[in-house]
């Protein structure tokens, strides 16, 4: 109770959330009911989405490699929920009893239609405090959204996003700035919101953040730590499935694709956010900021992300040199300074002359600042950036580009002025 009092009580907003609450609803039962998905196919787009390029991956292959993934042992099958793991000891004696009691679920339950969404729905938006993530293929800007899973004190719900119709009652959610939702770096997250299913996510505390605020009170150099690091040093917890389903995801990058889903894959994932609420709350006491409120008003910078660079229709069209984009500064190494780009998870920025880097050091990490393009590497996923300072020109790169461009015909791309 104490915990929860401690949250902004915005009534106004939530009356006008509850208004928004009833008209999805009501919208979603006119739909006429759900209509499952054949298995591989890819949900229908609703009619606000910006249309994204077809993803690298054929759909046509997805369906037999699917097909061969329903035979599988371990799928979750008519039983719909199960028991989370118990919070382990060390875990209670941090936090406490009734503490662990409060925030952390202890049953997971698959939403795989518009129907079982509906039934959730009032009890996710009069929440004061969710934690949400979400799993998909190339998950970003071009990729595919897959997985959407929201924890409450009672359960975490595994909203199948590859149905018609499950993310468009989730909207008023995820949309309400009223409604706290714990994430741990959304940026990719908001990215595929926005432009998959035309959501602009809000209300978000990202513990990312709040771990880089930590890190600048202590004058120490702020990094892009993982969920697994940040739970492990801040609550002394592991999701036991990383190790394991990590391998699986990196020998093949389209696992949340396939239908149905394997049981290890879905207790991953609802392990993922089951501890993010506790987590909050112990962000919040090191940084002696009760409500979050400084981690949730600089967490607007990872939700603003979705937004950068929409002018570029794909990936490929930032290799121009002399191009100003936006870039939000994400870490920092000896050598260099990385940024992201909003272009796909694959592809970053880097600054690595010393006098560019220079030219940041007024920028704190999560800032969205406006670059230039001097160059790319062989594969395209590095932007070599330059600051665009305010009132200059674009002036040429001072790099030595000798090699950086060969290619078939071991001819590089003509600058600017070189027509």
């Amino acid at each position: 109770g104490g915990f929860r009092s401690a949250l902004a009580w915005d009534a106004p907003r939530r009356a006008a959330d509850m208004l928004k609450c009833r008209a999805a609803l009501g919208c979603a039962r006119g739909a006429g009911g759900c209509r499952l998905l054949r298995r591989g196919a890819l949900p229908r787009r609703t009619p606000a989405a910006p249309c994204s390029p077809q993803p690298h991956w054929d759909t046509g292959e997805h369906r037999r490699l699917a097909t061969d993934a329903a035979s599988r042992s371990g799928n979750i099958g008519a039983d719909r929920s199960w028991p989370l793991p118990e919070v382990p000891e060390q875990v209670r004696a941090i936090v406490g009893e009734a503490v662990a009691r409060q925030l952390v679920p202890r049953e997971a339950v698959l939403i795989d239609s518009r129907e079982g969404a509906e039934e959730v729905f009032p009890e996710l938006l009069t929440a004061h405090l969710l934690g949400v993530d979400c799993e998909g293929v190339s998950l970003g800007r071009w990729g595919r959204l897959c997985l959407c899973q929201i924890s409450t004190p009672e359960r975490v719900y595994l909203f199948d996003a590859l149905r018609e119709g499950v993310m468009d009652v989730l909207r008023p959610v995820l949309e309400s700035s009223s409604t706290v939702k714990v994430m741990h770096d959304c940026r990719e997250d908001a990215s595929a919101l926005l432009s998959q299913f035309g959501m602009e996510l809000a209300g978000v505390f990202d513990a990312q953040v709040a771990h880089t605020m930590l890190l600048e009170e202590e004058s120490s150099r702020p990094f892009q730590i993982s969920l697994n690091e940040l739970l492990k040093s801040a609550l002394q917890l592991e999701n036991e499935k990383q190790a394991s389903l990590g391998e699986v995801m990196r020998d093949d990058p389209n696992v949340w694709f396939y239908r149905p889903m394997q049981l290890d894959l879905i207790t991953y994932a609802a392990q993922d956010v089951m501890y993010l609420p506790l987590l909050h709350r112990a962000l919040c006491d090191k940084l002696r900021d009760p409500t979050g409120g400084r981690v949730l008003e600089r967490s607007r910078r990872y939700s603003d992300y979705a937004r950068m660079n929409m002018h570029l229709a794909s990936p490929k069209a930032a290799e121009k040199r002399g191009l100003r984009l936006q870039a939000m500064v994400a870490t920092r190494t000896e050598a260099a300074l990385y940024l992201k780009l909003n272009l796909g998870a694959q592809r970053q920025g880097a600054v690595s002359r010393p006098e560019a880097i220079s030219r940041f050091q007024d920028l704190t990490f999560g800032e969205i600042v406006d670059c230039w393009v001097s160059a790319w590497n062989m594969t395209g996923n590095i932007l070599f950036l330059e600051r665009l300072e305010p009132g200059h020109a674009v002036p040429e790169p001072k790099i030595d580009l000798t090699g950086m461009w060969r290619g078939r015909q071991g001819r590089r791309p003509r600058g600017p002025k070189e027509g």
